[in-house]
């Protein structure tokens, strides 16, 4: 978003993939954007699932390894709780890391989300 000279807002793009963590919309990107510098990790996706029980969508964040670096999914997790908990909303709690060799992709580059909440459930 941009905050115009008049004080309005303009939508400088869309959230292709939101979230409903515990009450409070977010989207993947901003997510992603918190926690991609996480050290031995080279990219992520973060995806809400919602538990087959039912209830709010759990935080699940599939990371993949940079060349050459050992996975640590448990490692991971802590660092990135820690970057969503300072930069971010210390609400938001992550379920679960899953470490995978890479992303899923469109014809076009964008991580397909939808398959990778599918391979979770």
């Amino acid at each position: 978003m941009e905050r115009l000279p008049d004080g309005r807002w303009r939508a400088l793009g869309r959230v292709d993939d939101a979230m409903n963590l515990g009450g409070i919309k977010i989207s993947s990107a901003e997510i992603e954007r918190t926690i991609s510098g996480i050290e031995g990790v080279a990219e992520v996706a973060a995806v809400g699932v919602t538990p087959t029980a039912g209830g709010p969508s759990r935080l699940v964040v599939y990371a993949v390894p940079a060349a050459g670096a050992e996975p640590d999914p448990e490692g991971w997790k802590h660092a990135m709780q820690r970057e969503i908990r300072e930069n971010l909303n210390p609400l938001f709690r992550i379920e679960d890391v899953v470490v995978i060799d890479e992303l899923p992709r469109t014809a076009s580059a964008k991580v397909m989300r939808r398959e990778l909440r599918t391979r979770y459930q």
